[in-house]
């Protein structure tokens, strides 16, 4: 079993991986993608039955799966929804289910950055809670990176068993072959994606501003296809210069576009970078896109694009190096960012550098399309995700008696 509240790519991506590996897979959603996206965007009566359905009609699809799954089988369950995880394991492990966590988002984190609940609030202590339980409680957990793993267990406590594995993309969505650019010319920097509280807004909207005053704004074209709780505010920032900016595509649109431009701008605040890693870093990099990553140096996003030489990072956090979690202040540390202004003046330099050494932008865009195929594959992945399942007890485990399809939400976005 494979359960996420919402069917999104990289959901079905690893539904994909794991039935790469050997394994019967079913995959347990309840909301497909463009449902959430157009809902998530919505106030109101919209707004609560979308919370409904995934704290509530979700949960309850899961353990009515789980109820009529074989004693033995494995979930990999994502925290979308957050106490999903451990919500599995408490209440089935009557049939000996074994719960593996997949945690793209770590909660209550995540609601503390986007200025939700504070930190020392009875909420966030009670959700933190659920945290250390998914994380004490689950057969294993896995992350997305080594800095997100440090932190969770800094904060919340060990996992029972721990390991990293890339969230990636489907290769097989992408044209295989590198597409080439002209060396001369405009270069264009997109942004695609999600634009929400664990970004960094601000930066890229003074980096844009900055640019446009500058002496390279006939150079070098910025673009966005973006939606989430901060698309408005870009927009509005934005308005009096002649950047595009459009709603997000559907999935094979963006990836047509994206053919067409050379940097992919990807941003995490310094406390994003400590609850998730933006999947569209991978998508851009398979596109054949180098990567400019607005975030801090030590977080997981700059390894990836630093490990590969897939681009250049600006770093907006005051630390070169993270914080000591146990050191007092560690969260507040840890937050702490740099002006936008002094952001975007990096940014600015940076650029400058790029257009200076369109050889290094050309071998930077290959190293990106090939070093992502080379390392983060489904074949990689899934030999990673085999060594996970069967040391949780998958090998011996039965397999999953399927559904009826008249079960399953009729609509799948890929």
């Amino acid at each position: 079993m494979v359960a996420s509240s919402v069917g999104i790519d990289y959901f079905f991506f690893l539904a994909r991986t794991i039935r790469q590996a050997g394994h019967p897979v079913h995959e347990i959603f309840l909301i497909p993608e463009t449902a959430y996206r157009a809902q998530a965007r919505s106030s109101g009566p919209v707004k609560v039955w979308l919370r409904l359905q995934m704290y509530v009609l979700y949960p309850l699809l899961l353990l009515g799966t789980g109820l009529r799954s074989r004693p033995g089988s494995v979930f990999v369950v994502s925290s979308n929804t957050f106490f999903a995880p451990w919500m599995v394991h408490l209440l089935l492990r009557f049939r000996r289910i074994r719960v593996i966590h997949m945690l793209y988002d770590l909660f209550p984190d995540a609601l503390e950055i986007a200025g939700g609940i504070d930190a020392r609030s009875p909420i966030s202590r009670l959700i933190g809670g659920i945290a250390r339980r998914n994380l004490q409680s689950c057969d294993a957990t896995v992350y997305l990176g080594a800095f997100l793993q440090r932190h969770a267990e800094a904060r919340w406590g060990p996992s029972r068993r721990r390991r990293v594995i890339d969230i990636s993309t489907d290769l097989s969505l992408y044209d295989p072959v590198f597409p080439e650019l002209s060396s001369e010319g405009e270069v264009v920097v997109h942004y695609g994606g999600q634009l929400g509280h664990l970004h960094d807004a601000q930066s890229i909207i003074a980096a844009v501003r900055r640019l446009h005053s500058s002496d390279l704004r006939q150079r070098i074209r910025f673009n966005f296809y973006v939606s989430g709780a901060q698309a408005a505010m870009l927009r509005r920032s934005l308005a009096d210069l002649p950047v595009q900016i459009i709603a997000a595509a559907p999935s094979e649109q963006w990836r047509r576009d994206i053919r067409q431009f050379h940097i992919g701008l990807v941003s995490l605040s310094p406390g994003g970078a400590s609850v998730c890693l933006p999947s569209k870093t991978y998508a851009m990099m398979a596109a054949g896109l180098a990567i400019l990553a607005i975030s801090p140096a030590w977080s997981d996003l700059a390894g990836l694009v630093e490990g590969l030489d897939a681009g250049w990072v600006v770093n907006n956090s005051p630390h070169a190096q993270a914080p000591d979690p146990a050191r007092a202040g560690y969260l507040t540390e840890l937050r702490r960012t740099l002006p936008a202004e002094s952001v975007a003046e990096q940014v600015l330099k940076t650029l400058r550098s790029i257009l200076a050494d369109r050889d290094g932008l050309e071998r930077r865009r290959r190293q990106a399309f090939e070093g992502v195929r080379r390392r983060y594959g489904i074949d990689a992945l899934s030999t990673r995700w085999q060594g996970l399942i069967a040391e949780v007890g998958g090998q011996g485990a039965a397999p999953v008696r399927m559904l009826p399809a008249e079960t399953l939400p009729e609509e799948r976005v890929r």
